[in-house]
Formats: C-alpha cells, structure tokens, sequence
C-alpha cells in the first residue's frame, strides 16, 4: 500500500534520543490505518554474514564466508523480533516477486525467506543486498504523532540511499537531501527554527 510514508525513508531528527532510532534512517515498507513497518538501513552490526548462517545453513554459511561476501556485515533492521533475518535487495526490472516478498517502491524488496537469500548468494539472482535482523514497528497512529512531535522527517524512496551510500553515511546524506545540515538543525512546535 504507497502512502505518503511508504514507501520511502524515514529520517531521525537529532533529538530523537532512543539508543533504538538516534541517528536512524528506516526504509518505511508498509503504512496504514493499522500502524506502520520499517527498516533501519545504516546499522552494521560487528556480525558477518557467515557467522550468522552457521547456525542456519552451514553449507551456505561457507560459500558466503569463500565467496564476495565474506566481509558483509549483518544490519540491525530494528528492535522488533531481532532473532528474525530479513533480506532486502535490489530486482532486476520485470523480475517478478518470489512469494513471501513485497515490493517497497519499484526496485527494492523485502523478505524473511532463505530461499531469496540463497538465490543472490549463489548468483541466481542479481544485485546488491542487505541482512537486516528485526524490524521497527508503530501501532496506529504513533508514527504520526512522533513525526508530529519532531523526532522523524519524511524523505522520498531514493533507491541509492539503501545500496550506493555506505551504510555509517547513510543518515548523514539523507540529512543533506533534506537541505538540512547534520549537527545544525532542530525540530519542534511553534518558533522551532530549522
């Protein structure tokens, strides 16, 4: 469902003090009248990818530790369910949705599915990807509220932000999308200067 917030980025204002979200950028992947789910894409965790598979999939736990990704560090996607792996990547145009996936805006996809991430370790299917554990998530309404108290700032989807922007800079350069500056802005109700 493409609403105004999904897809598309959510950007932490630097009074947003909870250890959770201080300095987050979340992909926001569903919103509605029944609350809202994201995904923080500029956490890396100290976590390789290999090592997190070892207790999954061993065998593709070695060909990820041998192969391009062996230095690919996990994501913390958010403090809900931290013990599920999501798995976001980037579709070749026309390449249709393997079930259990969504779609977030033309390119980018979501899933919990090991059979995705087995397809883009081996090669099967093409693009960049992400492990993400766990995902943040907003009943109704709180989402709207917290942005109404100056703790997020809406961004559009900007593909690049996800996969072309080093995850520890990520925050950073979507502050300055923003025309904002990282350490000079501030939010708030009425006399708030930006």
């Amino acid at each position: 469902m493409k609403t105004q917030l999904a897809p598309g980025f959510l950007v932490a204002s630097p009074k947003l003090e909870d250890p959770n979200f201080a300095r987050s950028l979340v992909l926001m992947a569903e919103h509605g009248k029944d609350g809202a789910v994201g995904f923080i894409v500029n956490r890396p965790t100290q976590m390789p990818l290999a090592v997190l598979l070892r207790g999954v999939d061993r065998e593709l736990a070695e060909v990820v530790a041998e192969g391009d990704f062996g230095e690919m560090k996990v994501l913390i996607g958010g403090p809900v369910q931290r013990h599920i792996a999501w798995v976001l990547y980037h579709r070749r145009p026309g390449e249709e949705l393997l079930e259990g996936t969504i779609a977030v805006g033309e390119r980018l996809v979501l899933g919990a599915s090991m059979d995705v991430l087995r397809q883009l370790v081996r090669g099967e299917r093409s693009g960049p990807f992400h492990v993400l554990l766990g995902y943040s998530g907003w009943g109704t309404f709180q989402l709207e509220g917290e942005i109404a108290h100056g703790s997020w700032l809406p961004l559009e989807l900007e593909d690049d932000l996800t996969f072309g922007v080093p995850a520890i800079r990520r925050w950073e350069v979507a502050v300055e999308r923003l025309g904002l500056t990282p350490g000079g802005f501030m939010m708030g109700g009425p006399g708030a200067m930006a």
